[in-house]
């Protein structure tokens, strides 16, 4: 701050206005903790280190993810078959009212957990942003075509539900 006195004794104080990098419109004194830049509310993103930019978080994220440009069909064309295998399976067990819900929730669960297995170690346990969505997807349609085509039943839906959240859970929270 640079300080000026006039001729009638009165201070007038000048001051170095900080804007955000990306908003100049707006005023702030956040600076993000890796790079130095200035930045508004709008622009920091919390981690658990502190306050970054939206461009140092971007870089951190794209050395995480190393995925080549065929792992998502090579995920998606092994999901969906055996999806659809796993869940016509599941058709075939009948259904003994609650038993049969059991037997659903804890085979689901198990079978996405075991398609999201293979499906991330045939791309040799790279990391793509959205495998786990073309993996959950695949999944669910392959569990819809497998359950009518043994037939429609609440056991086959809940077959299906658990296998999209059990892979969506192993592929995108990590090991």
């Amino acid at each position: 701050m640079a300080n000026q006195t006039l001729d009638s004794q009165q201070t007038v104080v000048e001051s170095d206005v900080l804007t955000c990098a990306v908003h100049p419109n707006i005023e702030t004194s956040l600076r993000c903790n890796k790079c130095g830049r200035l930045m508004c509310n709008r622009c920091a993103v919390r981690t658990p280190v502190g306050y970054r930019c939206r461009e140092c978080v971007r870089g951190q994220r794209k050395a995480f993810f190393n995925a080549q440009p065929a792992d998502p069909i090579i995920q998606g064309a092994v999901s969906l078959p055996l999806a659809a295998i796993a869940a016509g399976l599941m058709g075939l067990v009948p259904g003994f009212g609650f038993f049969g819900l059991l037997i659903a929730f804890w085979a689901g669960s198990a079978a996405g957990a075991l398609i999201a297995d293979i499906a991330y170690r045939l791309v040799s346990k790279r990391r793509g942003e959205y495998s786990w969505l073309i993996v959950a997807a695949c999944i669910a349609i392959g569990g819809t075509v497998g359950t009518m085509i043994t037939g429609f039943s609440l056991t086959g839906v809940l077959f299906t539900a658990m296998a999209v959240s059990t892979a969506i859970g192993r592929l995108r929270l990590g090991r």
